[in-house]
């Protein structure tokens, strides 16, 4: 089964208790949440992989609750990325293990995001990115997202296009910088730090450029912004309206910025504007997509005297 034609929209992470009541019915378990969440969003981005590898078992249940159209990217364990820093045959094997543990997606796998820790540059990390991109397993759909500024250089989109790789263009406030090796990562929400660096005086659009189409795109707002989840908490319609004009505009041929053949693909953070559903709602509204409201999917009550 091919994945949706997109532009596909989902959420970073779906397994949230702050959006039980307000996403999830409030009797709704857990275990039950994924298959509640793919009847709204045709795409999700499994977040917790970056914390915990996890086992071809486990990934085997989420598949059963998912339709056979259904677009699923998975964040690669930091194991690879923070901890070995994609150097030898250590984070070599791990991505292959992480890979093989992702079988029972079949073709729902949209792609496994690469994210680089903000303290690794490109004089540290170039030759490590080019030789794991070039030994990972056939066939295993990558994207990868910089956060250093030293990555951003021409030769980049050609570096990703060779191994046949897309870039992440991430909605964050911009680094001038960097943090100092063995800081917390602004985006571990383990450690609940801030991000470190300073955001962009200027205002410019999010980098790497938008010049090559959008391919994969992370809205992820500023944790220091944006305090609480589950909830809109920041009005972020123009920036929403921009995005959507720019997915509206991408293909699966948008080679320079997607792997090919896969559709383009937004997926929203708690932190963008308080609530990762609410802004994958709106930009799929925005793109003409039908999306449910997750009330209208909710078990009706119980007449008066009826209940159990």
């Amino acid at each position: 089964m091919p994945l949706p034609a997109g532009p596909v929209v989902g959420t970073c992470g779906f397994a949230y208790p702050e959006w039980r009541g307000r996403f999830y019915p409030p009797e709704l378990a857990p275990a039950e949440w994924l298959g509640f969440y793919a009847r709204v969003f045709e795409a999700v981005e499994l977040d917790g992989t970056f914390y915990r590898p996890p086992e071809a078992a486990q990934v085997a249940v989420w598949a059963e609750a998912l339709p056979d159209r259904f677009a699923v990217a998975a964040k690669v364990p930091r194991a690879i990325t923070h901890e070995a820093r994609l150097e030898g045959e250590a984070a070599a094997g791990m991505l292959r293990a992480f890979a093989h543990a992702l079988d029972p997606l079949g073709d729902r796998l949209l792609a496994v995001v690469l994210q680089l820790p903000p303290s690794l540059d490109a004089d540290e990390g170039r030759e490590r990115l080019a030789r794991l991109l070039g030994d990972r397993p056939d066939g295993l759909p990558v994207v990868v997202e910089v956060r250093h500024r030293s990555w951003d250089r021409p030769w980049l989109a050609e570096l990703l296009a060779a191994a046949g790789a897309g870039p992440v263009l991430a909605d964050r406030p911009r680094f001038s910088g960097a943090p100092p090796r063995g800081s917390p990562d602004p985006d571990d929400r383990s450690t609940g730090a801030p991000p470190r660096g300073s955001p962009d005086p200027s205002g410019e659009a999010p980098w790497p450029s938008v010049a090559g189409g959008v391919g994969y795109l992370r809205l992820l707002g500023d944790r220091r912004a944006t305090p609480v989840i589950g909830r809109p908490v920041r009005d972020r319609a123009a920036e929403l309206d921009r995005w959507a004009a720019l997915l509206a505009r991408a293909t699966p041929a948008d080679g320079a910025a997607a792997p090919a053949r896969r559709p383009a693909a937004a997926f929203a953070n708690n932190r963008f504007e308080g609530a990762a559903f609410d802004t994958a709602a709106a930009l799929r509204r925005r793109l003409g997509q039908q999306t449910p409201r997750p009330r209208e999917l909710w078990p009706a009550p119980p007449l008066p005297g009826l209940e159990p």
